[in-house]
């Protein structure tokens, strides 16, 4: 294989980090990744230069160097990328949202295009997450990695690495549901399928009754 990486060729193979990659452009990219779980199937969130500032731009620099395809080698899947573990996120999401592409193709742009267009949460979630924050809790909004987003998600304290309970609450991303089913059936059906523990919270009832729907949500956590 040695005559493909000549200098004689018109163009070389070459083999180069991401440090180094900028300014060269091949007709395909062979794109390894070198991160992936440990022998106890552990997987550190460190990814290098990507967690450090400007990561996201080394990031596009790499992948762009293809005229006409990219191929991925990795033995990390996107969903594997904890986000709420990561410092330095900027590189490291864009390369969560890159594999999540190079996995599924436009369907990942189709997704991640509606829950850029997400209202957020609603007041009433933000006072969910506030109040259990208060008692100790760590919440997070919007967990997920497609259309399915859990609306409040509150971690194990003794494993922050998954979440003991997911919160369903009727706000924005609620009403926005096409259909009666769609709100009721199917995504308490499919969140259940991906292994999450529900509870739902409803906001008349938080509002006239917060000290309450705040100790039912603790004892459902408990």
């Amino acid at each position: 294989m040695e005559a493909w990486f000549e200098t004689a060729a018109a163009e070389p193979v070459f083999v180069k980090n991401l440090e180094s990659v900028q300014g060269d452009e091949r007709d395909v990219i062979l794109f390894s990744l070198g991160y992936g779980p440990d022998v106890q199937g552990h997987l550190s969130m460190n990814f290098g230069p990507l967690n450090r500032e400007g990561g996201q731009r080394r990031l596009n620099v790499a992948i762009t160097r293809a005229r006409q395809e990219v191929v991925v080698f990795s033995s990390l899947a996107s969903h594997q990328i904890d986000l709420a573990r990561v410092r330095g996120r900027g590189g490291v999401a864009d390369l969560k949202s890159f594999l999540d592409y190079a996995e599924r193709g436009p369907a990942a742009l189709a997704e991640r295009q509606l829950t850029a267009g997400s209202p957020g949460p609603s007041t009433f979630e933000r006072q969910i997450a506030q109040a259990l924050g208060e008692r100790g809790w760590t919440v997070h909004h919007e967990v997920g990695c497609s259309g399915y987003r859990v609306d409040l998600a509150v971690l194990d304290p003794d494993q922050p690495d998954r979440y003991l309970l997911g919160l369903e609450c009727d706000g924005a991303s609620y009403h926005q549901a096409g259909t009666a089913r769609d709100r009721e059936v199917l995504r308490q059906a499919i969140l259940h399928d991906l292994g999450w523990r529900l509870h739902r919270v409803w906001c008349t009832d938080w509002w006239e009754r917060p000290g309450e729907e705040l100790a039912r949500i603790e004892a459902a956590l408990e």
